[in-house]
């Protein structure tokens, strides 16, 4: 099945256009991106195609606001947020793209690893992170593990509920198996290391499958094993453990009431 990909279309425009800045756009392919630019354009005809830019990011988008972006992970135009309007679901026809245009560029995505300062740079690159935070980010933390047992079926219940939200899910957590994050880029958001980066993928791919309906049970992760009998009521147990007061010492005067006075010593 083809992959949905985020295209960065700059045509020559003069820069004070509209369209002048660059044109955001979800497609399978070049074709695919070029002829729902075109359609932007109606019956007249579409500018040239100065640079093509495949796989944009959204950690550092193009100098645009945040504002005025689309839904990026919907096939479509998302800048300007035209696919607002037509929704994730459009009939393919590369009819009216061109066929002179420049050889798409692909951005270089920047690893975790490489310097300091991009720590974590892939996380914010997955589609709509804000709002899927829980369900890509938290749900998997290690202080979180036990919980996922109880918290992964209703996740999977909220995405048949609402198609957008499923969608949307099932494409983030596509792009985090085609990122292939390694145990340590894994470990340092969520505390929860794999052995070897193909456990890793097997745990998010089993995991996109069970919200998809396709499986019926996530890997959990590390640390979810349930709590046997003995545990579980040894736990209870130290949660009901009450501590006595401590007896009040009376004679203090801390511990005299409003009105009264502290008594001179004898000598005085």
């Amino acid at each position: 099945m083809a992959t949905l990909r985020r295209f960065w279309i700059e045509l020559d425009l003069p820069a004070l256009s509209w369209l002048g800045q660059g044109i955001g756009v979800t497609a399978f392919d070049v074709r695919d991106c070029l002829s729902m630019v075109a359609e932007l354009f109606g019956d007249e005809p579409m500018p040239p195609v100065r640079r093509i830019t495949v796989d944009i990011s959204l950690a550092e988008p193009p100098s645009v606001s945040r504002r005025y972006l689309g839904v990026s992970v919907w096939r479509g135009v998302w800048y300007p947020p035209q696919n607002l309007e037509t929704g994730p679901n459009r009939d393919i026809d590369r009819r009216g793209a061109p066929v002179d245009y420049p050889t798409p560029v692909t951005q270089r995505r920047v690893r975790a690893s490489e310097t300091l300062r991009t720590k974590n740079t892939w996380w914010d690159e997955i589609p709509h992170i804000g709002n899927l935070l829980w369900p890509l980010v938290q749900m998997h933390n290690a202080e979180n593990a036990r919980r996922m047992r109880y918290d992964a079926p209703h996740v999977r219940t909220h995405c048949v509920a609402d198609p957008t939200y499923g969608y949307m899910l099932r494409e983030a957590l596509d792009f985090m198996i085609a990122w292939q994050p390694t145990p340590d880029e894994w470990f340092d958001p969520t505390g929860i290391r794999f052995a070897d980066q193909r456990d890793l993928e097997e745990y998010l791919r089993a995991f996109r499958d069970y919200v998809s309906g396709d499986r019926p049970e996530p890997i959990y992760p590390p640390g979810s094993e349930p709590l046997s009998p003995e545990e579980a009521v040894r736990r209870a147990m130290r949660n009901l453990v009450i501590n006595p007061p401590e007896p009040e010492d009376l004679s203090t005067d801390e511990r005299l009431s409003p009105d009264a006075k502290p008594r001179l010593p004898m000598d005085e």
